[in-house]
């Protein structure tokens, strides 16, 4: 083992322990004899040698007995407490004032102390991490229910022989199908994105120099051409330029194109969004509405797995992973997302990608 400064401390503190000790040893086992040889000065008589020898005796004896009390009791305590941790008690103990033994030992106490406070942090993480999958699972499951409803109760209407559906009913049944269907399918792929996302040695990403302003310009008319149920005014800035970055245009299209519909979603109709492209030590992407805006806790949870600031039943159609994909698909380009937002101020959120410092050809 590695002697650090606290290990040092721990080694001199019982070593000058022992050979104080030792001292007190000698001396008591030295006393009773130094008082007979020097005090009484009779050194011939047999009895007061006997008599001598024997409190020689129960001195060293009772000397063993308090020194293997001050050494071992204190491990006893730690011991115990090694023994709730072992167990899944991480509570931190309630000590009272350090006895004298417990000094000694005071930075294995200071050790364990720091032990039981991380397990116990780990503990609260791995409930919030188990509460939160449980609701992951339980959001997930709803959103495939909600649409399959929809689906197996048109279906059933139409194969109904109670009634007689018009050609314009059945085919607003089967339209109304098809969006489930469609809501589905993209929940699925949101659903694949995140488990991608997820893999241990990272997600496999398609990379090749991209034209970031392009690709925005595409991504923001691909939105404006989508049937969307609320309406909003884009306007694109910045990007005179070309700017490069090396991506996967796929999950980069994707990232955006959530930001953009999500801006949509949840704001009313008329937002102005603005897309500011510009150059600093990053490529930056900063998509600004001036809706709704949220609540501090939506913006500090808003790009947390599964979360979303809207009920469930809300008519978005969102599948509640569309923000956390977002995170996820930056942070694998080595970027960073973030959010400001004010209640009655809109939203503004800020996408920095590193870009490709090679020379264009």
């Amino acid at each position: 083992m590695k002697v650090n400064f606290t290990n040092g401390k721990l080694v001199v503190r019982f070593t000058l322990n022992f050979i104080l000790h030792q001292i007190l040893l000698f001396l008591a086992v030295s006393l009773p004899a130094v008082f007979y040889i020097a005090v009484l000065k009779q050194p011939d008589q047999l009895y007061v040698v006997n008599l001598t020898t024997g409190m020689i005796i129960a001195v060293y004896f009772l000397y063993c007995l308090f020194y293997g009390y001050y050494v071992a009791r204190p491990m006893a305590d730690i011991l115990v407490q090694i023994r709730k941790l072992s167990s899944g008690e991480y509570l931190a103990p309630v000590r009272k004032k350090p006895s004298f033994s417990s000094r000694l030992y005071r930075e294995v106490y200071a050790n364990l102390d720091a032990l039981s406070s991380v397990l116990r942090e780990n503990e609260r993480r791995r409930q919030k991490f188990e509460q939160e999958r449980q609701d992951w699972a339980a959001g997930v499951a709803h959103d495939l229910k909600t649409p399959l409803s929809y689906i197996s109760g048109y279906a059933d209407m139409l194969l109904s022989e109670e009634h007689v559906w018009s050609a314009e009913e059945r085919k607003e049944f089967l339209q109304l199908i098809r969006e489930k269907s469609a809501h589905m399918e993209e929940l699925i792929h949101d659903l694949g994105i995140a488990f991608r996302m997820d893999q241990p040695m990272g997600p496999k990403l398609a990379l090749r120099r991209i034209e970031l302003t392009e690709l925005i310009r595409r991504t923001v008319a691909g939105i404006v051409n989508l049937p969307l149920d609320g309406t909003a005014h884009f306007e694109i800035q910045g990007g005179e330029t070309p700017l490069y970055v090396m991506g996967d245009a796929g999950l980069l299209h994707r990232a955006f194109s959530n930001l953009l519909v999500n801006a949509v979603f949840h704001n009313p109709p008329g937002t102005a969004i603005t897309v500011h492209i510009r150059r600093s030590s990053m490529a930056e992407v900063q998509i600004t509405d001036n809706g709704s805006g949220m609540e501090e806790e939506q913006v500090n949870h808003l790009f947390d797995r599964y979360y979303r600031g809207t009920s469930t039943d809300a008519p978005t159609g969102g599948t509640g992973l569309g923000m956390a994909i977002v995170k996820q698909i930056i942070a694998a380009h080595q970027g960073t997302v973030a959010a400001a937002s004010r209640i009655g101020h809109g939203t503004t959120v800020t996408v920095c990608i590193p870009f490709d410092r090679e020379p264009d050809i």
